[in-house]
């Protein structure tokens, strides 16, 4: 099945972006303490960089089955009441992620005028991290839970065989 995001893609966006980051948090320290001549945008820059970092990293661990969770209770349970469990849980995910989105929306159209301090560009770039994120997490988070029912049919199936 051809995924709609390659996830090598997603990786060398964000090894780029953590690059340009760190490579801008490098030139602040050169500037600010050995030339004491600190960069206008050397501290903005990184912190928006930071944000869409952490969204599509959240993606990338949404598609990994990364995120963090206690298993120590439903690693005791029979696999039909796990995937049961696990269901759940991703409905109440993607309810949470689905308002996110809807949030992340409203803010970004709302501060889509308004310019950054040091960069001038919109603020709204920013604030757009949290709709594109969110909107990555739930194609994965839908994709998680299809398999989650294909793995239970599987695991079906091979118990109709053994009874035969």
């Amino acid at each position: 099945m051809k995924e709609f995001l390659p996830i090598k893609f997603l990786n060398f966006i964000i090894v780029a972006m953590f690059s340009c980051m760190s490579i801008a948090v490098f030139i602040q320290i050169i500037f600010r303490y050995l030339l004491h001549q600190p960069i206008y945008w050397s501290e903005e820059f990184p912190r928006f960089i930071l944000i869409w970092l952490t969204f599509l990293g959240s993606a990338i661990a949404m598609k990994n089955r990364s995120h963090l969770s206690i298993s120590l209770l439903t690693n005791r349970l029979s696999v039909k009441k796990r995937i049961s469990v696990q269901f759940f849980a991703n409905l109440l995910s993607l309810l949470f992620i689905s308002i996110l989105v809807w949030g992340g929306i409203i803010i970004t159209i709302l501060t889509m005028p308004n310019r950054t301090a040091a960069l001038q560009m919109p603020t709204g770039l920013v604030y757009l991290a949290v709709p594109v994120g969110g909107i990555i997490m739930i194609i994965y988070l839908l994709k998680n839970t299809i398999e989650l029912f294909k793995e239970n049919n599987n695991k079906a199936k091979g118990k109709e065989e053994e009874k035969c």
